[in-house]
Order: structure tokens, then C-alpha cells, then sequence
């Protein structure tokens, strides 16, 4: 029974030697999240594998003690049932069953382990996720409930998954697991608490979705505009200082440079117009401030865009109507917390405008859109519209 044990240590290091295939881009930089959040029915995946049960503090006493009766009865054959849920792509939970009936001291032994584990896959954490990767290398800590008709208790302990990809619904999992309980589940038990190791192999079914989407980096919708009116207003600064400076010098000037001053002018009128032209374009745009994912408070980043927006262009529309309609997500969250969101990010956006940039409250009028897919990407769909009426 010791070659067992031997075997399976080193095939868990042989195991772990597939653990480093890396996932990187052209420059040699592993890829990471983020990534986007999966439904709720998204990763699942359902599993059901065979091996053995080995009780080492029966093993070690009987082998100490050279006790064949007790030595004979270490270790009984396993199944195991298991249904996973992964959150993203390096942490998940399982919920599963493991047991079988054997005969141990010839007596019919039904051993039941009813556990919950908290997965962290390793291998995605430390060399970035791959969907096609043939090996996941996927520790585990456990805790649930053991029982036979002996007695029953709380059970606890550690495991390792080594998951292989047969294709993209079916891997090979080989499943190791230590499990330490009350001795008095089994028969003739050592005193105390008793160690179980576990090692069995099955086959895991994904269900649906399984695979995880990249987060494409987010660029405000009204950043280029902004940065456009900008532009067109240090432009037209630099005109009117350059026109400005033409006429203190035209005025010491004979009545020959009449034309040229006239001219001048002209082109003064011209660039305020079209600044003007510009300032009622912007106007016209719609401005967006961008909520993080389950949050009606603005980042650092947004609210300096908010602010620029507020100073630049709404401050400036002082007979201007405008609507703030929030919105959140569609794809993620119920109906009602996303209606609940929406009008939460529509108030914040209101209130920022009315009490810490002093604005009119008479210009605007708050709506609240619920959850929708205005746009593809969905974290785009979680924002407050400001729109001019």
C-alpha cells in the first residue's frame, strides 16, 4: 500500500510540471484579466469520478503496530459527484458527494462525505487564463459533513485538481484530497481524529458558456469632444490676442492701413462665430460619465471629466434644458436592482451638479432608464446620459 501512496505523490509532481505553459502576447507580457462578468448560469460544469479512500491513521497504526487486522482494512473504493461554479477565471466553488459501501473487519461500511470547496486555479492566477490550455493545476480547501452508521460529524481538509482539457465540454479530472474527521466514523478507529486521503479520477461536463471574455478598455465617449472644445478655445484665445495686439498698432497707424485694420476685424468676427458654431456642437453632444459595476459613485477619473464637462460646456448653456437619464446593465444584475441603480446614478449626477458645482436645478430633469444595452460592450451600458432638451 505504501507504492500507492509514492504514486500518487509523484504523479502529482509530474502533474505540476504542466502547470507553466504561459499565455502571452507579442511583446512577452502574460495576459490577465479583466474580465467581463458572467451570468449567472455562465461556468458551470458537472463531474463524476472513481478511485479510493485510504485511512492513513489506520494504515500507519496497523503498519506500526503490524496488526494485519488492521492493516487489511485501510483503504475502501470511491465515487464521487461534484457540481462547479467558476466566478472568473482563477477562483470558483464545488459542491459535491463522495462515497461508497465496502466491507471493512467484515462489516458493510457505507461511508457519505456531503462538502463544499473553494477552488483557486493556479495556473490561470500565476500564468494568465487560456482557454485552450491542456492543463489547469487547481488546489482546493474543503469542509462539509461525513457520516455512516457508525457516527457523523463535521470534516474538513485540502485537495488538488489536476484538470486536463479532453475538448472544449469534457476534461479528465484527477482529484487529490485530504480529509480529516472524528476517528469514530469508522470501525476499529484510531483515537481522536482520523485522516482520509482520497484520490480519484472521472470526467468533467461543461455546461454552457465556458470560456471568459477579456474587458476591452473603456474610452469616455465625451473625452474627444472635450478635448476638441479645448482646442478650438485656446485657438480662438490665440486669435483674439493676436487680433488685439494688430489693433493697438493700427491705431498709431495713417489712414493708408484702413483696409488692412477692416480686415482684421472681418476675421475677428469670423472666429467668433465659428467658436460659437463649436460651443453649440458640443451642446448638442451628449456627455457621459461611466459607473464601475454595481456602484453609483463616480471614480476619481470620471468626476475630473464631469468637472472639465461642467466648467466647459454645461456652465456655459445658461438657458439650456438638459435631461440625466441613468442607466445600468442588462446582461448583469436583476430588473430590479437594476432599476434601482439607475435612478441612484441618475440622483448622484443631479446632485453633483446642483450642490457642488452650483448649477440651476430647474435645468435638469432626471430619469432613470433601469437595465439596457444601449451600446454592445456592457460595461458602457452602466452610466448617466446628460442630453440637452
Amino acid at each position: 500500500m505504501k507504492k500507492i501512496i509514492v504514486f500518487a505523490a509523484a504523479l502529482l509532481v509530474s502533474f505540476s510540471a504542466f502547470a507553466q505553459e504561459t499565455n502571452r502576447d507579442a511583446q512577452g507580457n502574460i495576459q490577465k484579466g479583466p474580465y467581463e462578468t458572467n451570468g449567472f448560469w455562465d461556468n458551470w460544469s458537472i463531474g463524476a469520478g472513481v478511485g479510493i479512500d485510504i485511512a492513513l491513521d489506520n494504515l500507519i497504526g496497523g503498519l506500526l503496530k503490524k496488526d494485519q487486522a488492521v492493516e487489511r482494512g485501510f483503504a475502501f473504493p470511491a465515487i464521487d459527484v461534484t457540481a462547479t461554479k467558476w466566478f472568473d477565471p482563477c477562483f470558483g466553488a464545488r459542491f459535491g458527494w463522495q462515497g461508497l459501501a465496502a466491507n471493512l473487519y467484515d462489516t458493510d461500511f457505507s461511508y457519505n462525505y456531503a462538502h463544499g470547496d473553494l477552488l483557486w486555479n493556479w495556473s490561470n492566477q500565476f500564468w494568465g487564463y487560456k482557454e485552450k490550455r491542456f492543463y489547469n493545476l487547481i488546489p482546493y480547501l474543503h469542509a462539509g459533513f461525513n457520516w455512516t452508521r457508525f457516527d457523523r460529524g463535521v470534516a474538513a481538509g485540502a485537495g488538488i485538481i489536476n484538470k486536463f482539457r479532453m475538448g472544449s465540454v469534457i476534461d479528465l479530472i484527477v482529484d487529490l484530497r485530504l480529509v480529516g474527521s472524528k476517528a469514530a466514523v469508522f470501525p476499529a478507529p484510531a483515537a481522536g481524529n482520523a485522516l482520509m486521503f482520497a484520490a480519484t479520477a472521472g470526467l468533467n461536463f461543461n455546461i454552457g458558456k465556458s470560456n471568459w471574455t477579456r474587458k476591452a478598455t473603456t474610452v469616455a465617449g465625451y473625452a474627444a469632444a472635450v478635448a476638441a472644445a479645448e482646442a478650438a478655445a485656446n485657438a480662438a484665445q490665440a486669435a483674439k490676442d493676436k487680433a488685439n495686439a494688430a489693433k493697438k498698432s493700427l491705431a498709431d497707424k495713417n489712414a493708408a492701413l484702413a483696409a488692412e485694420n477692416q480686415q482684421l476685424k472681418d476675421e475677428l468676427a469670423k472666429a467668433g462665430k465659428d467658436n460659437g458654431d463649436i460651443f453649440n456642437n458640443l451642446l448638442n453632444e451628449p456627455i457621459i460619465a461611466y459607473f464601475e459595476i454595481g456602484k453609483a459613485k463616480l471614480t476619481a477619473k470620471e468626476q475630473a471629466h464631469v468637472e472639465y464637462a461642467v466648467k466647459n460646456i454645461i456652465s456655459q448653456g445658461k438657458n439650456v434644458k438638459f435631461t440625466l437619464s441613468g442607466n445600468a446593465d442588462s446582461k448583469t444584475g436583476s430588473k430590479k436592482r437594476n432599476q434601482q441603480l439607475s435612478e441612484q446614478r441618475a440622483d448622484y449626477i443631479y446632485k453633483l451638479l446642483t450642490e457642488k458645482y452650483g448649477l440651476d436645478a430647474s435645468q435638469f430633469t432626471v430619469k432613470a432608464n433601469g437595465g439596457n444595452d444601449i451600446f454592445d460592450t456592457p460595461e458602457l451600458n452602466r452610466a448617466c446620459i446628460i442630453e440637452k432638451q
